[in-house]
């Protein structure tokens, strides 16, 4: 151990080889007789983020040890583990980045004991892949003199959150680092540094005219774009031709309808957009920095291009996923070899998506990601040249696919005309016929969307035989402006009567039993858990409900939201200043029309939907004297980080469930 702000790199690699076996025997857990256990859906992942470095002789992968995220170097060729690179006490790695071939810069993360989520203040190290030359480069405590440590300091502290802009692999000396002041209110405009991975010197190269803003550097590795805030809470984005230029407007949020989301740099003088300006749905345009002209690439005729996939150095767009039901991928260039590649992996895993998503600097090694409904992920090392690929580790080596409940699509017209999409999780082996129904909407509501994957949450509650709908209802992001907008103001009605509507679809389908269905949601859908039994009191036998919002006018005065004008701004356009609007839709004020059993359960430090919704909650229900079960998770905050209370929710859940349900 190197002191409070140092690493503990494990200089043998009999350290690794101990830890990853313990791993791969607690791993590989006893067959069981009838049912997975729910720590086969609660456990994390075993590896995850891998990259390999860019002349490809490491491979790096996050994985957990006694509940600390860390960094695991493996040779390439024979795959044995090297050295890990940790952080003593209570910290651990937040993320990581190869910023040369032998060189990483780490994150550091908190685990405080009052809080089972990991803090950050924005510190960021560099060390060698050997554990050699570690450096403090970025912090409020990069300029300390210490003794009794061999962590080395870089230039003078600065009191700034630290973000990775661009790691610039071909540069084997500098990385480029946001730094954003710290604060909690105001304006909170960023610089830019060149900051030495050796040293930890820095160069100032930039300096943002918005706040909560975007960097793009472009394929020279400067700094031309930048999106933000400015300080009424007005989205803005700027460009300039030169990284030493002025920056110039490119776009204003309040110019009319719509946004522009920069993706990457097509050229010198042009960029890659997203750009719903001038149609509901997002089109990738191709943009003349100096003319302003811009060419359509593509746009979707259901679902807005995401997940933009990038070439070995990070410059070059070459394909953007889309996926309406299924995902698949459109190219921006066919006949590129990322393209060609991308196009031949898919072939070898049928039915399964496939994601490039680390490359070595000359792209002959890749490192590639497979998925799908009943795969949670593998990680494979392709090798171009050859035209093979070589199995790595799984994310959850002990899930069975074959066991696993699929994910299918399907489309709906909602009560008013409305098309809408989403998922039902069927369980293995069963037909999909009167089939128990847990309703899962998903939270936001603006922005985040359902997708085609393995969802352990969902998967769990197929193991008990138990179908999960999943319906992207209006509000949901991904389908275009005009989608997302007609949720805006309808939080309480008809986003509800949506899920209210899908439910019944699976009912008039045959799909599931009428009188076996229980609503389930986290965040905006621990709002629905309860707000769609309001409005369908004979629909639901049961509600969950999860972090939830449940007093829409407590939205404006508690949480981190209303904390900044941009946040206020939000509301306002979402949510409105209705106040009749907002008590005749919130379940705080009307918990006389629920008449189905509750569980409720919420974090203590809960930060972006306080405790104060469900203890109001809790008071309303005990006034009216509603039956409910309280579950106060103390140190958890919008979420389930801790592995263990994971488990014990999901276990209260499932008891709940198999309560109220016929299974």
């Amino acid at each position: 151990m190197w002191g409070s702000v140092g690493l503990t790199i494990a200089t043998r690699s009999v350290c690794v080889t101990r830890f990853l076996a313990g791993l791969a025997m607690m791993l590989a857990l006893p067959a069981w007789a009838d049912l997975p256990p729910v720590e086969h859906f609660s456990r994390s992942s075993q590896a995850y983020s891998i990259k390999i470095s860019p002349k490809g002789d490491h491979l790096a992968m996050m994985t957990k040890n006694d509940g600390k995220q860390f960094v695991a170097i493996l040779d390439t060729d024979t795959l044995k583990p090297l050295h890990a690179i940790r952080f003593g006490g209570q910290a651990q790695v937040g993320s990581y980045w190869w910023a040369s071939n032998d060189r990483v810069v780490v994150t550091k993360e908190y685990l405080k004991g009052w809080t089972a989520a990991p803090q950050s203040y924005g510190e960021m190290l560099a060390v060698d892949f050997d554990g050699d030359d570690a450096l403090y480069l970025f912090g409020y405590d990069s300029g300390k003199k210490t003794t009794g440590t061999r962590l080395a300091r870089g230039s003078d502290a600065i009191r700034a959150w630290g973000y990775m802009i661009d790691p610039l692999p071909e540069d084997e000396d500098w990385v480029l680092i946001q730094s954003t002041p710290m604060g909690h209110r105001g304006e909170r405009n960023p610089t830019v540094f060149r900051a030495n991975i050796h040293n930890g010197k820095r160069k100032k190269v930039a300096y943002s005219p918005v706040s909560f803003a975007r960097f793009i550097s472009d394929h020279r590795g400067e700094i031309r774009f930048v999106s933000g805030v400015d300080k009424d809470g007005v989205f803005k984005m700027y460009a300039r031709e030169e990284q030493g230029d002025e920056w110039r407007l490119f776009f204003n949020e309040e110019a009319g309808e719509g946004t522009i989301t920069p993706v990457t740099f097509a050229s010198k003088d042009e960029v890659y957009v997203l750009d719903n300006t001038d149609h509901s749905l997002q089109a990738l345009k191709r943009v003349n920095l100096k003319t302003g002209e811009s060419t359509l690439i593509y746009r979707d005729k259901v679902v807005d291009p995401r997940a933009p996939k990038l070439s070995a150095d990070g410059r070059t767009l070459y394909a953007m996923e889309v996926e309406p039901g299924y995902p698949s991928y459109i190219f921006v260039d066919s006949d590129s070899r990322d393209s060609k590649s991308l196009k031949g992996l898919l072939q070898a895993f049928p039915g399964e998506q496939v994601a490039i998503t680390s490359q070595t600097l000359d792209g002959n090694l890749a490192v590639v990601f497979v998925y799908s409904d009943i795969n949670p992920g593998s990680y494979y090392l392709y090798d171009r040249g050859k035209g093979s690929v070589r199995h790595l580790v799984s994310a959850r080596s002990w899930v069975d696919p074959d066991s696993s409940a699929t994910v299918e699509p399907f489309s709906f017209k909602a009560r008013d005309g409305m098309t809408l999409y989403g998922y039902l999780t069927i369980p293995a082996g069963k037909e999909a016929k009167n089939l128990p129904l847990v309703v899962n909407p998903h939270g936001g509501p603006h922005g985040p969307r359902d997708y085609w994957r393995y969802d352990p949450q969902a998967q769990l509650l197929a193991s008990r035989g138990m179908a999960v709908l999943q319906v992207n209802f209006r509000g949901s992001g991904g389908y275009g402006r005009d989608y997302q907008e007609a949720g805006y103001r309808n939080w309480g009605s008809k986003i509800q009567y949506d899920i209210i509507d899908a439910t019944q679809h699976m009912i008039a389908q045959g799909k599931v039993d009428r009188d076996n269905i229980c609503i389930y949601g986290g965040s905006f859908g621990g709002y629905s858990a309860l707000q769609a039994p309001i409005l369908a009191p004979d629909l639901f036998q049961c509600a969950i409900g999860f972090a939830g919002v449940y007093d829409l006018e407590l939205m404006y005065e508690v949480g981190d939201i209303p904390e900044h004008k941009s946040g206020m701004r939000y509301l306002k356009e979402v949510i409105g200043e209705d106040d009749t609007n907002m008590k005749a839709f919130s379940p705080v004020h009307n918990v006389d029309k629920l008449t189905l059993p509750l569980l409720i359960i919420h974090g203590g430090e809960d930060e972006r939907v306080p405790i104060e919704h469900a203890q109001m909650l809790r008071e309303a229900l005990d006034k009216k004297k509603h039956p409910y079960k309280w579950l106060e998770l103390e140190k958890e905050a919008h979420g389930l980080y801790d592995e263990q209370t994971r488990t014990e929710v999901y276990g209260e859940m499932l008891s709940f469930l198999e309560q109220h349900l016929t299974l």
